[in-house]
């Protein structure tokens, strides 16, 4: 099968840092490596390191630089005179922004995809629908990483039979050195059970209310640690509160910490928590942590708010509750934590999924089958 021409255009791209950064790199690195000439068109503004960056990609990436009106715009243009140039062409946007000012008249030979990962489309229609209806038309596929994502996209799809389901990928986790795996043994100590978070320390991740159960945890298991892994605007809250609540010393606020150690963080715990839950518009659309922590045999605690329900598979790769409710949230850790083979068996089924079913090189397949199977263009 010949290869395909492959243009990606986005606004989010390494080595500025974020969820869709590494998603919009791993899916072109594996369509790259599927053998499809890949090209990255990408507008972000301009980041340190940028230039090695993209010397270091087998594949070309080209940024523009200036206002961002400017930039979208003139990104827009480049990515339509280069899709004009080839025989036949799929076209992957980062989100429907990224869509919005490309001209796709007389680009009948190109199939059009646009990735959703949900925030970007508000519960609430409200002046944003008319933009969003008009730029989604023009897609033949709107990809989103999660059902919560595609009901969140449904009232902006003219035809929502163009909205299918394709769960992010996952790479594989950094080796922790010695130098890791001693620090991770010296942030933990001798306590167990470990419970862990990995994200930004804000309210819609649900630190705070892990914080909140933890006398009643440590009622039950007089020697577990929490380690809360990650920076953000609440640190300073969180902190107060665990001193409010005398559980300081249950606790460890590790903040940022190298892939390698967070690897071997990871590798000490024993459940992985974060009871996500919404805050107005934001909202985890997928959580693709639940899976990274699945990759080193570690089952999760999810909230039921947005897609993690997709990510963490209810009573086999880990338990979901209401991370508003304090009461549920205690009832499932405990039972997680009180029943050692089920959670072992847990973890065992979260390693499995995710290494037989969300490695990138399989998502960027099923993406292309999505292609395969579209009628063509009248």
């Amino acid at each position: 099968m010949p290869a395909n021409t492959i243009i990606i255009s986005t606004q989010n791209y390494p080595p500025a840092a974020g969820g869709i950064q590494n998603y919009m790199h791993e899916l072109a690195s594996a369509l790259h490596q599927l053998g499809n000439n890949v090209k990255v068109v990408c507008d972000a503004p301009a980041t340190e390191g940028q230039d090695r960056f993209d010397r270091e990609q087998a594949f070309p990436v080209e940024r523009l630089r200036g206002p961002k009106f400017l930039r979208r715009y003139n990104k827009a243009k480049l990515v339509r005179s280069q899709l004009k140039k080839a025989d036949s062409a799929i076209l992957i946007c980062d989100s429907w922004k990224s869509l919005e000012l490309l001209n796709t008249d007389k680009l009948d030979h190109v199939r059009c995809i646009c990735i959703a990962h949900g925030m970007e489309y508000p519960e609430q229609i409200h002046s944003k629908h008319q933009r969003i209806a008009k730029t989604l038309a023009r897609a033949d596929l709107i990809l989103a990483n999660s059902e919560f994502t595609a009901q969140r996209v449904k009232p902006y799809a003219p035809d929502f039979s163009r909205v299918h389901i394709l769960h992010p990928g996952v790479t594989p986790p950094a080796q922790p050195s010695e130098h890791d795996i001693a620090s991770a043994a010296h942030r933990l100590g001798q306590h167990t059970p470990i419970l862990i978070t990995v994200g930004r320390l804000e309210a819609r991740k649900g630190q705070d209310k892990i914080i909140e159960v933890l006398p009643k945890l440590l009622a039950d298991h007089p020697h577990l640690l929490y380690a809360i892994v990650g920076d953000g605007p609440l640190k300073d809250d969180l902190m107060a509160r665990a001193q409010a609540l005398a559980v300081s010393s249950h606790i460890n606020f590790c903040g940022r910490v190298s892939d390698g150690e967070r690897s071997a963080l990871l590798q000490k715990a024993d459940l992985f928590a974060m009871p996500c839950r919404a805050v107005g518009d934001s909202v985890e659309g997928f959580g693709i942590v639940y899976i990274e922590a699945a990759m080193l045999g570690l089952p999760s605690l999810a909230g039921l708010a947005g897609g993690a329900g997709d990510a963490v598979v209810d009573g086999h790769t880990g338990l979901l509750c209401d991370g508003d409710n304090e009461e549920e949230l205690y009832l499932a850790i405990n039972k997680m934590l009180c029943d050692r083979p089920t959670l072992k068996t847990m973890g065992e089924n979260a390693q499995h999924r995710a290494q037989s079913e969300l490695q990138w090189p399989q998502i960027a397949q099923r993406l292309l089958d999505f292609v395969t199977k579209l009628e063509a263009k009248p």
